[in-house]
């Protein structure tokens, strides 16, 4: 099972990532890059007027992204310790997160994360630290 393979199926054994919809789209075992993609649904709008993604469900998407690109490196599930989204710009699904490892210790793992909207355009930025010690 290729990296990416594994990696989905880590992510929908939860039932909020699966009716989220997200899917991991791409693996980079060199960098430790993870891009996960969140489909355009009506549930996920702020309002059933706008368009424009409720800001709690991009951070659900910076911290699956996070937690993705930490299990790709760690093959562990481990607890969110601290979660940042800064909201550059209303966005428009479909998104992409795309999340980098900065550090991966015994203890922490940190990762950072750029949420892109339906054009591309840096929606939300976000930082999320886990603990990675095994028990």
């Amino acid at each position: 099972m290729d990296s990416v393979a594994r990696l989905n199926a880590f992510m929908s054994r939860a039932p909020f990532h699966q009716w989220l919809g997200c899917h991991v789209t791409a693996h980079d075992p060199e960098t430790g890059e993870v891009r996960v993609a969140l489909p355009a649904r009506m549930e996920l709008r702020h309002s059933p007027t706008a368009e424009t993604v409720h800001g709690g469900v991009i951070s659900a998407l910076v911290d699956l992204a996070a937690h993705a690109a930490l299990n790709a490196v760690t093959g562990i599930g481990m607890p969110t310790i601290d979660l940042r989204t800064d909201y550059l710009r209303p966005a428009v699904a479909p998104l992409l997160a795309v999340a980098r490892p900065r550090r991966v210790g015994r203890t922490l793992g940190i990762v950072d994360i750029e949420v892109l909207d339906h054009n591309g355009k840096l929606a939300a930025l976000g930082r999320v630290v886990y603990r990675t010690a095994k028990e």
